[in-house]
């Protein structure tokens, strides 16, 4: 009996740990509900009471939703600086809103490092490169994101925005950043997108011509970068290109192109599987080892 007891009192800080973990989980659903419907100031006061990284996070959510810009960048920094994915993100939301391309990049690029697995922060890099008038640097964030997302809505916005950056006239529409530095490689990249790109009846396309013509476009680029990225071990070829280009020796391309338009042809996707499952079936099996 005397061991028993013993044992019970070692279990105890283990029991209380547990408790205080449900109730600050509990406590956080609470304020994120009222960070949500807008009672930010209720949310706050609850979230200050959190004493976990995602507490503080959700304090500088609704310091910014206040209007207290610098007191959410310092606590955004602080957990940046712990190594914080989530709020490097969120962070690069704040400054590409207020018009900081290059620190919102560096920031984006900081939080894809630290967690690559969280699709917005893909999406909103290429929203970035977008921006600053770098179509092929837009392009790969946009490849990447469809592959990893899993939300129908943000898919087909993202399948949109990558059949745009395709479009002959995209060049045009681009908000040339003169500041931007390109490197030889990046502009020659650029140029020959532009001499591949289609010109503007890609978007009028549908079905299962809109995936042939994207999948024979994404086969040219993928093969030039293969041909021609350097390694230099950078941001981009780390994350993108020295992925993307495994796919062109594999012929993965076209199941990989018919992956990423499930959402917004899936019809058109499903006869294709059904024609071509082991070539799929191979393909699901080489991406899920990676």
């Amino acid at each position: 009996m005397k061991y028993l007891a013993i044992i019970a009192l070692m279990l105890l800080p283990l029991t209380a740990a547990k408790a205080q973990t449900s109730s600050d989980s509990a406590r956080y659903e609470q304020a994120y509900h009222l960070y949500e419907v807008g009672r930010i100031h209720d949310a706050v006061t609850l979230a200050k009471q959190i004493p976990t990284e995602k507490g503080r996070l959700l304090v500088a959510l609704c310091r910014e939703r206040q209007g207290f810009d610098r007191a959410a960048a310092h606590i955004y920094k602080k957990l940046i600086a712990d190594g914080n994915a989530m709020a490097a993100y969120y962070y690069a939301a704040k400054l590409f809103r207020g018009g900081h391309l290059d620190k919102a990049e560096q920031t984006v690029q900081q939080a894809i490092t630290l967690d690559r697995n969280i699709p917005e922060s893909h999406l909103l890099l290429a929203s970035i490169m977008a921006t600053k008038g770098e179509r092929y640097k837009a392009m790969l964030p946009l490849y990447y994101f469809l592959l990893i997302n899993d939300n129908t809505d943000n898919q087909r916005l993202a399948h949109r925005q990558l059949v745009v950056l395709w479009r002959k006239s995209a060049k045009v529409i681009r908000m040339i950043n003169t500041q931007t530095e390109q490197t030889d490689f990046d502009l020659n990249t650029e140029r020959y997108i532009d001499s591949i790109a289609t010109s503007d009846s890609i978007a009028s396309l549908e079905g299962s011509e809109a995936i042939a013509e994207l999948s024979r476009l994404t086969q040219l680029l993928l093969a030039h970068l293969l041909d021609t990225s350097e390694e230099n071990l950078d941001f981009w070829q780390v994350t993108y290109t020295d992925f993307l280009v495994k796919l062109v020796p594999r012929n993965f391309v076209e199941p990989y192109v018919r992956y990423i338009s499930d959402a917004t042809y899936h019809p058109q996707v499903l006869e294709w599987i059904n024609d071509n499952q082991h070539l799929f079936n191979e393909f699901q099996l080489w991406m899920t080892a990676q």
